[in-house]
């Protein structure tokens, strides 16, 4: 395996900051301990905190739009709608900062997201679209406003991926009382995949 760049390195540690803290109380100074560099070697790279946000974000938004076009671009509605939350899923489980950016840029109105990644975030909303209009042409799926079905997607998944520790903190407070298993992330997918598409169904 070939070593990181120290520009990799640094995406890596402030992709992780992020993630934790957040765009107001992650610091430069902070990445830069991370790293083992100096403060100067961060600003080397990138010039701002803004331009380091917008180099570990962008990508994954990219990245997130770019699988879904490539995974529901074919097929009756209902699997395209299927596969468009399969894929969804699947991104999460696999880039698991990327769900406590997403939540944290939810929670805060958007309000340090880079207009970048705004616009992958449409791209992916733009196929939601697509396939929605074309199961309603069809008369498979009733109409539904887009969005509804987007946040119907969005927040049960990120939520999963995000709400884990404190499950698990509820979980030592439950005592001797009987308590679900820690559902598998797959499975909820499946489920909620389900849910929406019966939902939908004229």
């Amino acid at each position: 395996m070939s070593k990181k760049s120290k520009k990799e390195l640094i995406v890596e540690k402030a992709k992780d900051s992020f993630s934790r803290y957040g765009y107001e109380l992650t610091t430069v100074e902070a990445i830069a301990r991370e790293c083992n560099i100096t403060k100067p070697a961060v600003y080397y790279h990138f010039k701002d905190k803004a331009a380091l946000y917008k180099a570990v974000v962008c990508p994954e938004f990219t990245a997130l739009a770019e699988k879904i076009e490539e995974h529901t671009k074919k097929g009756i509605p209902t699997q395209r709608l299927e596969n468009y939350i399969q894929t969804f899923g699947a991104f999460l489980v696999q880039n698991p900062t990327f769900s406590a950016i997403f939540a944290r840029e939810i929670a805060n109105g958007s309000s340090t997201l880079p207009d970048d990644c705004t616009e992958q975030l449409a791209r992916t909303i733009r196929q939601l679209i697509s396939i929605l209009h074309t199961g309603e042409k069809e008369k498979v799926f009733q109409v539904e406003s887009p969005f509804l079905i987007q946040m119907m997607i969005v927040t049960p998944l990120i939520s999963c991926q995000t709400t884990k520790p404190l499950r698990e903190k509820i979980a030592k407070f439950a005592h001797n009382e009987i308590i679900p298993l820690e559902p598998h992330f797959e499975n909820i997918v499946d489920s909620l995949s389900q849910k929406i598409i019966k939902g939908l169904l004229c």
